[in-house]
């Protein structure tokens, strides 16, 4: 069972790391994300969250169908970390058909983006 005994201090996610596990067919990611601040008129600053990501196997996050991705944002802290592990509790039970109706990696193939369409000639500018 997914506990927050066994993930890392939160300290790690503040330094920007990222940590992935997966459970029950079921796999996850959590990482501390930043959007700009409103308020600095550089961009530098930075709002942080905590982001927790879950979707089914066999794929890594990157070679998953992006619909099948959940991802929630919590507060970042022990508390945001400890309501991000709930949630990854709650998910597991809400979408058991997605956690156990998973291919074998060998019977099926990664997602991939769709290719950008050609470019033809009506697309092309008449002075080229």
């Amino acid at each position: 069972m997914l506990e927050l005994e066994k993930l890392p201090v939160y300290l790690y996610f503040k330094n920007g790391n990222t940590y992935s596990g997966a459970h029950e067919g079921m796999r996850y990611q959590i990482r501390q994300g930043g959007r700009p601040d409103p308020d600095d008129p550089s961009g530098k600053k930075k709002i942080p969250y905590l982001e927790v990501k879950a979707w089914p196997e066999p794929w890594s996050i990157e070679n998953t169908d992006p619909a099948k991705i959940s991802t929630q944002e919590f507060s970042p802290d022990l508390a945001g970390l400890e309501q991000g592990v709930n949630w990854l509790k709650e998910l597991l039970v809400s979408r058991r058909e997605d956690w156990e109706n998973i291919p074998s990696i060998l019977d099926c193939q990664p997602w991939s983006p769709a290719p950008e369409p050609e470019e033809t000639e009506k697309d092309t500018p008449p002075w080229e």
